[in-house]
């Protein structure tokens, strides 16, 4: 009590954390325990706001960095200046959690999932962060500090090479050809996407553009997001995800719901159902801005066909109140589906016939189908796209969709992994991959040397493996075999810290 005791307003929630903070020690539940973080900083942010500090963000730095931190969220990420932030390093999280996905688009070399590597770090060490072999040192000899420049040095000399022949078709020896889209967060990405020959935008993820601020962005505000998109794009396709919140991704305006297993919660298409009010708003601004170029829709974490029929009413009635507003957008807009549930891969052929497209998940489908959290460390080794499960539920889904005439995707992590590329070619039927714009030169470069019949070939054998182990272990030695300069482990990053 303030007026009891005769304190200021900071040392008294300061005490009342410290008791709180306690009982936390206490609680067998993990999850509840896992609160224990969010309260405190929490209670750190009213006791900046009290004294007068003004909050720290990370777009805030000035200088090159390396951060090295437990956590962060989403709304954090998205400010990173990515001409000085030179690597991040987190103690939680996995390579498909948002941390991992955002960095690989700003194209920082990020290893995630370190334990304890905060409190081992120290404001002015020099780090190295090898973003491929997923290592750190921290205060390196100068024998190592020279090394890691060769291969820094060995790794950009690659890149070039690769830009050489970025802007040819990815078509391989036989004459196979595949689109090679872009995954994105924001429109500030759009200008540099020509530089890796992207051929449009192949997931267009919108939760960003509500986390990013601190109110929801109207339909106007959507609408003219989407348009400079589309009018970038051209002719080339882009595909809008509708509304993806949930799990590791949060806003907020106090429309986010605290659940105990937030994977299984009401994410993806579930959250924009149970709002429809705020899917409405998004699909009249996609539907707005449609009128300027091959925009397309995509709902995400859909389990079944009725999910679609639902929300394609919705659509429908945004279509109606266009047209009574006399604004005009695209009358045969096509609608797609992410297939990232074992729902919906098991129902897939009721899906196609509610949908022009298909877009697959991997991430989430991986996670789903392996149960395996793909934001937790500590089952980081479970999570295993190569997993003798993976790939047949991708060739049933690729099956089901070339069997109704409809146009198939993968827009996962697994779509941009020049290890799985063969593999995903040789399954079946596959219009386009989609992935962070700088995995596509060297995921072309591939198509381009392969013929189909090998991939094809190469995916029969995986289909008669009986583990992970065995699946990967042959899928890298024959990529490194054809591949040994792309898949060359001295090819790695070095970064420095001298804040």
């Amino acid at each position: 009590n303030i007026k009891k005791y005769k304190t200021n307003a900071e040392w008294a929630l300061t005490k009342t954390l410290d008791n709180f903070l306690k009982l936390f020690d206490n609680i067998n539940d993990d999850y509840l325990k896992g609160k224990k973080d969010d309260l405190d900083l929490l209670v750190q942010t009213i006791l900046k706001n009290l004294i007068g500090h003004s909050q720290e963000s990370l777009s805030d730095i000035e200088e090159p960095v390396i951060i090295a931190t437990h956590s962060l969220n989403p709304s954090d990420t998205i400010s990173i200046p990515k001409n000085f932030v030179k690597g991040l390093i987190t103690e939680v999280g996995g390579k498909t959690s948002h941390v991992g996905i955002f960095a690989a688009t700003l194209g920082i070399p990020a290893i995630t999932g370190v334990k304890g590597i905060v409190s081992q770090i120290n404001s002015g060490d020099q780090i190295i962060v090898d973003g491929i072999d997923g290592e750190v040192i921290i205060n390196p000899s100068n024998e190592t500090l020279q090394n890691y420049k060769r291969k820094q040095e060995n790794y950009r000399k690659y890149e070039e090479r690769l830009l050489d022949n970025v802007h040819q078709p990815a078509e391989t020896l036989d004459g196979h050809q595949i689109k090679l889209l872009a995954n994105i967060e924001s429109n500030h990405e759009v200008k540099s996407l020509y530089k890796f020959g992207v051929e449009g935008v192949g997931l267009y993820r919108t939760e960003f553009l509500y986390m990013a601020k601190s109110s929801l962005p109207r339909e106007r505000d959507l609408y003219e997001t989407f348009k400079i998109v589309a009018q970038e794009m051209g002719s080339r396709p882009v595909v809008i995800r509708t509304l993806d919140i949930g799990m590791d991704k949060h806003f907020g305006d106090g429309l986010s719901i605290d659940e105990d297993n937030p994977a299984l919660g009401l994410r993806g298409i579930r959250f924009s159902l149970a709002n429809p009010q705020l899917l409405a708003d998004q699909l009249r601004g996609i539907l707005r801005a449609s009128l300027y170029g091959d925009v397309k829709i995509l709902y995400p974490m859909v389990s079944s066909a009725t999910e679609i029929i639902q929300a394609n009413k919705i659509l429908e009635d945004a279509k109606i109140a266009l047209r009574k507003d006399q604004i005009p957008f695209n009358e045969e807009i096509e609608v797609g589906s992410m297939i990232e549930t074992p729902a919906s891969a098991t129902c897939i052929d009721h899906i196609l016939k509610v949908v022009d497209f298909i877009s697959i998940g991997t991430n989430d489908l991986i996670q789903y189908l392996l149960a395996v959290d793909r934001t937790n460390e500590n089952v980081a080794h479970l999570y295993q796209p190569f997993h003798p499960s993976i790939p047949r539920t991708l060739k049933t889904i690729m099956k089901a969709a070339e069997n109704a005439g409809k146009k198939v995707s993968i827009c996962g992590e697994m779509g941009g992994d020049p290890m799985a590329t063969m593999l995903l070619l040789g399954l079946g039927k596959l219009d386009t991959l989609s992935m962070e714009p700088h995995s596509i030169p060297k995921v072309k470069k591939i198509i381009r040397t392969i013929r189909l019949e090998e991939a094809r070939k190469l995916a029969e054998n995986v289909l008669n493996m009986r583990s992970s182990d065995e699946i990967t272990s042959y899928i890298s030695d024959e990529m490194r075999t054809r591949f040994p300069e792309d898949f060359d482990r001295d090819l790695s990053f070095e970064q420095k810290l001298n804040s």
